[in-house]
């Protein structure tokens, strides 16, 4: 016997012949297959056809069974179910996935603003006034220009601005006492002065204006008015706007040049042009009384605007100026044309009240200025607005600059002009 070789049987006397050796190994081996076949369950090669139809059944059922969720089991493990290590494990891994339990919630102040986290439970002390206001007034929107309340000048600015406009009117009433030329050269002053305010307010809002040449028209138009008339206005005209274009041309300005000479010949106009009504009423016989009839007006105007619309204005007139209301402009309108009666037509200062039968010329003249002397002052704060000034100057304590001052009397003087021409005074 090989011992090398595991299906050699040991010597047997009782063994047969090599061939029923090799029977029986055969006989073993197949014997293995069997049990493997029997404890599969599937049918035997050899087996029936009705076996195997069975056999395919079980397939099918197994095939057709739907699959049972972890969740659809109850809390016992089942055979299919490995057992965990340990129960404590096995919540200690779930809870890497699962949410953590809601723990309180902590309340913070809902906050639209910067300024109102700042303001959180801060009292309000007298050293800072206003740090603890309440969130009603943080979360209030922003005033716009026709609802933000009006700021009602100091006691001490008042003052201030009546004593200015005393000497004002001392020294209108004192150079129209002296005479037409005094009485003009009052006037040129006054637009050289606006003129200056004009051209600093365009340079500090960006512009590049040529000033030199807005100072000699402005100056020479109500000179040339008074002495040339209404031609004296255009010849002045003409030479600034060629002097204008050589300004640029000849390369003494170079930057935007539309812009720059739109707003010099704008206000050659608005300042030169319209003040120089002055010389033109000058010129005319009664001259003086022209001009007092428009100051006086004009001032009756501003009087009763201020007066009435400091002591109940509530309501805004325009965006352009909010400090101006409706209440302020039916005052002025009211002082306007009581003035107008009163000094012009019963007291009959001026032209317009000469006469009989001519006193309803100064009622008229009244109503005109009370509609033209407001819209002056809108238009003037609509362009301190677009050039983001308050005031033009601060040549006068209490009333701004020359231009804040005169801005009304720079179209109250051509619409006394053209008053006096359709009622034929002049």
């Amino acid at each position: 016997m090989d011992d090398d070789n595991p299906f050699q049987r040991p010597n047997d006397p009782s063994e047969g012949s090599p061939d029923d050796e090799q029977a029986m190994f055969l006989d073993d081996l197949t014997s293995l297959f069997d049990e493997d076949e029997e404890e599969s369950g599937l049918p035997h090669w050899g087996e029936s056809a009705a076996d195997e139809e069975a056999a395919e059944d079980d397939w099918d059922t197994l095939a057709d069974a739907a699959p049972r969720w972890r969740e659809d089991t109850d809390d016992s493990p089942s055979e299919d179910q490995p057992e965990m290590a340990s129960v404590s494990h096995q919540s200690e891994s779930a809870s890497v996935f699962e949410d953590p339990e809601p723990t309180e919630a902590v309340e913070f102040p809902s906050v639209d603003r910067v300024d109102e986290v700042l303001s959180l439970d801060v009292q309000e002390t007298t050293d800072m006034p206003g740090i603890g206001a309440t969130s009603e007034t943080l979360l209030a929107p922003p005033p716009s220009p026709m609802t933000e309340s009006r700021v009602p000048p100091r006691e001490g600015n008042t003052i201030t601005a009546i004593v200015v406009g005393l000497v004002l009117g001392g020294i209108v009433l004192g150079a129209i006492a002296g005479g037409e030329e005094a009485t003009l050269a009052v006037l040129t002053i006054a637009l050289l002065l606006a003129a200056a305010e004009w051209f600093t307010s365009l340079r500090h809002a960006g512009y590049q204006p040529p000033a030199l040449l807005g100072f000699v028209a402005v100056v020479a138009m109500p000179l040339a008015a008074y002495w040339r008339g209404a031609d004296g206005i255009v010849l002045v005209l003409v030479f600034a706007l060629f002097g204008a274009g050589l300004w640029y041309v000849g390369g003494v300005g170079r930057d935007r040049p539309l812009a720059n000479l739109g707003v010099t010949l704008f206000g050659i106009v608005y300042i030169g042009v319209a003040g120089a009504f002055g010389g033109l009423l000058l010129d005319m016989p009664d001259g003086r009384e022209f001009v007092l009839s428009a100051v006086i007006l004009t001032v009756a105007h501003d009087v009763g605007a201020f007066a009435v619309g400091r002591a109940a204005g509530r309501t805004p007139l325009s965006k352009a100026s909010p400090n101006k209301t409706v209440e302020g402009l039916i005052g002025g309108t009211i002082a306007t044309i009581a003035a107008a009666l009163v000094f012009i037509s019963i007291l009959e200062i001026g032209p317009f009240g000469d006469g009989s039968g001519s006193r309803s010329d100064g009622v008229v003249l009244g109503i005109v200025v009370a509609v033209v002397a407001p819209l002056a002052d809108l238009m003037e704060s609509a362009i301190k607005r677009d050039l983001g000034v308050k005031d033009m100057g601060s040549l006068l304590p209490g009333h701004g600059g020359m231009l804040d001052r005169i801005d009304a009397l720079l179209l109250v003087l051509p619409a006394t002009y053209f008053t006096a021409l359709m009622l034929e005074i002049i």
